[in-house]
């Protein structure tokens, strides 16, 4: 892998290319990169701040996209912009800027979730500090406020589950482990899909910011553009680097200078 570089530092150079492009399209993660991580996934805020800027580079006629692993209802109720995409369970269900909604999995692969979250249920319902959370094509087991005694009995039943659904497959995250109903479908996945739906010309310029490994897929597949980590610096497929959420809105700002400038509205 080549060294990762500051992104902010890089700044002026990517900022040319951003310029000459035809189509500039913004997309970020949500935990760990718009808001910081909490104890428990429903605190998270996204600022007023953050949520204005995303609006603005909206307004100005950037594409903008959201791309989590929370599920789609819940990633739109917390960000709550219109007209932008939203990309939800790691991939498997998108929803585009006029609300038309697209789902990735099949039948049987919904079908593999749902048993997956019947077996997991009864199983860790007295579980200190567990949250299962069961979306339409995926289930995520939470176990940052759980013990290390009570996290290493629930990793133990979800490798049960494993060798029951030899179908599923197994995100690592932060403190999270995500059952997604198959292995076609990723972040990346989705984000092609969304380029495709937006049509955009050869030479578009894109950014990605993530913060987890399931930002990885993206971080590979993402040619045209930049790709950039939240807070880590190692063991990344990302070409360059944020120091925090208070730098993802740094260069929020500096994306809607250009957007402006080639909107003409400075």
């Amino acid at each position: 892998m080549k060294p990762i570089r500051p992104l902010l530092s890089a700044w002026p150079r990517l900022a040319k290319r951003m310029r000459a492009a035809p189509r500039r399209v913004l997309l970020t993660d949500f935990d760990g990169t718009l808001v910081r991580i909490r104890r428990l996934p429903g605190d998270v805020r996204l600022s007023k701040a953050t949520r204005r800027l995303l609006v603005q580079i909206r307004d100005a006629g950037g594409t903008v996209g959201v791309v989590s692993g929370r599920g789609i209802e819940d990633l739109t109720r917390l960000v709550q912009i219109p007209a932008i995409w939203y990309v939800g369970s790691h991939g498997y269900r998108l929803l585009d800027p006029r609300g038309r909604a697209f789902l990735l999995a099949t039948p049987a692969e919904q079908r593999r979730v749902q048993r997956a979250a019947n077996w997991l249920r009864p199983r860790l319902a007295r579980m200190n500090g567990i949250k299962l959370d069961v979306k339409r094509a995926s289930v995520a087991v939470h176990y940052r406020a759980a013990s290390p005694r009570t996290a290493g009995k629930a990793e133990a039943i979800v490798r049960g589950l494993l060798e029951c659904e030899p179908g599923l497959r197994l995100l690592h995250g932060k403190k999270v482990w995500e059952l997604l109903p198959g292995a076609s479908v990723d972040k990346w996945t989705a984000v092609e899909r969304l380029l495709a739906q937006e049509k955009v010309p050869e030479g578009y310029f894109a950014a990605y910011l993530g913060d987890d490994r399931t930002d990885e897929s993206v971080f590979r597949g993402l040619q045209n553009g930049i790709s950039a980590v939240v807070g880590r610096r190692s063991n990344t497929a990302a070409r360059y680097w944020l120091q925090s959420t208070g730098e993802v809105r740094e260069f929020l700002r500096l994306w809607l200078n250009v957007e402006r400038e080639e909107a003409g509205d400075q």
